[in-house]
C-alpha cells in the first residue's frame, strides 16, 4: 500500500464541516431496543480493543504489545483481536484510523463554518482543546506514529496519507482567504500549511517526551499570534 491508495475512504476535515452543514435536522430518535445488535455488538467490541491497545502502547510500546493482550485486556478471549483484525498491522493501522476520524470530528465541530484565516485560527485552538482534554489518547497514538517509521507499514501509509489532507485543508483556506481579501497575498499557502502541520506534531512530540517543560498555552498563543502578522490581520 502506498500513501495514494491509502487516501482512498478518508474524508477532509472540509469535507467532514461541509457534510455537517448540509445534514437535516433529524426528528426525536426512535426507542432503541434493549438488545444490541450484530454490528453494535462488533463495534463496541472494537471501541474496548482500541482503548485496550492504546493503554498496552503506553505502558510497553508497540513492539511488545500483542493480540493475545489486547484482547485479554479488553475483557474478551485471547483470540477475538487475532480474529477481528488479523495482525498487529492490521489492528494498529485501524486504530489509526479509529483515532483520526475522532479527531477529524473534533476539528470540524470547532471550526465550524468558518474559512480562510479563522478557519485556521479556530483549528489551532480545536487541536489544544484536544490536547487538553485526550493526553493519554494523544501519548499512544504518538507512539504509534513514531514507532510505525521503522516497522508498521501500514500505519506508516495511513498517517502519510492523513498528513497529506492536512496540509491540502489548510492550504485551501489559506487560498481562500487570499481570494477573499483576507490574507495578505504574498503568504505561500502550502508553505503555511507545512509550517502549520510542523508546528502542531513537533509541538506535541516536545510536550509528550517533557510534559513539564512545555507551556503548550503559551505555544499556541504564540503560533497563533505569529499566524496573523503573517495574514496581515488583526489579533
Amino acid at each position: 500500500m502506498n500513501a495514494s491508495s491509502s487516501m482512498k475512504g478518508k474524508a477532509s476535515l472540509r469535507e467532514v464541516t461541509e457534510s455537517h452543514r448540509e445534514e437535516p435536522v433529524k426528528g426525536r430518535a426512535k426507542p432503541r431496543a434493549s438488545r444490541r445488535t450484530q454490528a453494535e455488538r462488533t463495534a463496541l467490541s472494537d471501541a474496548r480493543m482500541f482503548d485496550a491497545a492504546m493503554q498496552l502502547i503506553i505502558e510497553q510500546g508497540t513492539h511488545a504489545t500483542t493480540l493475545k493482550a489486547v484482547g485479554e485486556r479488553a475483557g474478551y478471549s485471547r483470540g477475538l483481536a487475532s480474529s477481528r483484525f488479523g495482525s498487529k498491522d492490521a489492528l494498529f493501522g485501524q486504530l489509526v484510523l479509529h483515532f483520526n476520524t475522532s479527531w477529524t470530528q473534533e476539528l470540524a465541530n470547532k471550526v465550524g463554518t468558518r474559512g480562510g484565516a479563522q478557519a485556521c485560527l479556530a483549528a489551532l485552538r480545536a487541536v489544544e482543546g484536544f490536547l487538553a482534554s485526550h493526553s493519554g489518547y494523544m501519548q499512544a497514538m504518538y507512539i504509534l506514529w513514531f514507532e510505525s517509521i521503522s516497522s508498521h507499514n501500514d500505519v506508516r501509509d495511513h498517517l502519510a496519507a492523513y498528513h497529506e489532507i492536512y496540509r491540502r485543508d489548510v492550504a485551501h483556506w489559506v487560498e481562500e482567504g487570499i481570494v477573499s481579501g483576507e490574507i495578505d497575498a504574498v503568504v505561500d499557502a502550502e508553505c503555511y500549511a507545512f509550517g502549520f502541520c510542523s508546528f502542531i506534531f513537533g509541538t506535541i512530540y516536545q510536550w509528550l517526551v517533557a510534559s513539564d517543560s512545555v507551556d503548550l498555552p503559551k505555544q499556541f498563543e504564540a503560533f497563533r499570534r505569529s499566524t496573523a502578522k503573517a495574514f496581515g490581520i488583526p489579533y
